[in-house]
């Protein structure tokens, strides 16, 4: 251990050196230092940054430049221990040859440019504005496929649900059964100004409120600009079969407590948070919906299990 604790700091300070003559004026706000050794590896502050740009959602990515850079500087010991795990699972994938391919890559590239309407232009200019290369994103995202599949391989693949459970669940949560699928939703409305600086500042302030873990129904109250905000911004039931089909779109890929992005009317700006679904009585969508959520449950569980694992046989070492 020793050895490994000597080499991977001569790794530390070589990365370092090289990184102290070739950084560029574009990144000259970084102060480059190792900030961790995972066995072998070393994490630099530029590498955990661009992770942080990676994985930060939606709702943090369309902050401005200084208020995002404040919650990664606040956030920053909870990304680097996902990252941490990310190079341990990365590890571990290996050992079980499990991999990606580069067409696999691109594929998901080309994906993720559909779902955002971006063109390569407008996708190379989202990659430079986060600081970030080509090859940095393909790296990530390779990483991010492997792990996912590891997660499939050597841990999901691993949880049964039985009947049962699924039955004692469904019996235990009514508010799931209802007599049409539907959507329980909140939301925070501004009004269209002709001011559109005063429109953006109000959806910034809006957003950092949140960002900075006030809860949705107490923003709601505080800055929504219809009658909901009485509420805390609470709907009510949604049926699918009477909202507009674009809301029912969203709502179906949104998860239970997500936020949506602000969406834009010809009355103002909606921000929408999902706070539950209920689907029709003993379908099959509400027991497939059981038997997801059942599943996601044990697999945090085992999922911790299987971390704490890889750590327990790693060398991590955490830098001041």
């Amino acid at each position: 251990m020793r050895k490994l604790c000597f080499l991977s700091i001569l790794i530390a300070s070589f990365v370092c050196f090289l990184i102290s003559i070739s950084y560029s004026q574009e990144n000259r706000f970084f102060v480059d230092k190792v900030v961790a050794v995972v066995n072998k590896d070393v994490i630099t502050w530029s590498e955990l940054y661009k992770y942080m740009e990676f994985t930060a959602k939606d709702e943090i990515k369309i902050l401005n430049p200084d208020e995002k850079f404040k919650y990664f500087k606040a956030h920053e010991e909870e990304f680097l221990e996902r990252l941490i795990d990310t190079k341990l699972q990365i590890e571990e994938a290996e050992k079980y040859g499990i991999h990606v391919t580069d067409a696999e890559i691109e594929g998901a590239i080309d994906e993720i440019k559909k779902k955002y309407s971006l063109t390569d232009q407008d996708f190379q200019e989202t990659l430079k504005k986060e600081g970030m290369s080509l090859n940095d994103y393909k790296r990530m995202l390779k990483e991010q496929i492997i792990i996912g599949r590891a997660l499939n391989s050597l841990v999901r693949s691993k949880i049964i649900i039985t009947e049962e459970e699924i039955k004692k669940y469904i019996d235990a949560h009514p508010e799931l059964s209802c007599d049409d699928d539907g959507y329980y939703v909140s939301q925070i409305f501004l009004k269209k100004r002709e001011n559109q600086e005063e429109l953006k500042e109000k959806i910034n302030e809006v957003l950092k409120k949140l960002v900075q873990g006030e809860s949705f129904s107490k923003v709601a109250y505080q800055m929504s600009e219809d009658i909901t905000a009485k509420t805390g911004g609470s709907i009510g039931l949604l049926k699918k079969k009477e909202i507009a089909p674009e809301l029912s779109n969203l709502f179906s890929k949104m998860s239970v407590g997500q936020i949506s992005e602000p969406m834009i009317s010809e009355h103002g700006i909606f921000i929408f948070r999902l706070d539950g679904v209920c689907f029709k009585k003993g379908s099959e969508q509400l027991i497939n919906y059981v038997r997801g959520l059942l599943e996601e449950e044990k697999f945090k569980k085992e999922y911790k299990l299987w971390t704490r694992g890889l750590r327990q046989k790693a060398y991590i070492e955490i830098m001041d």
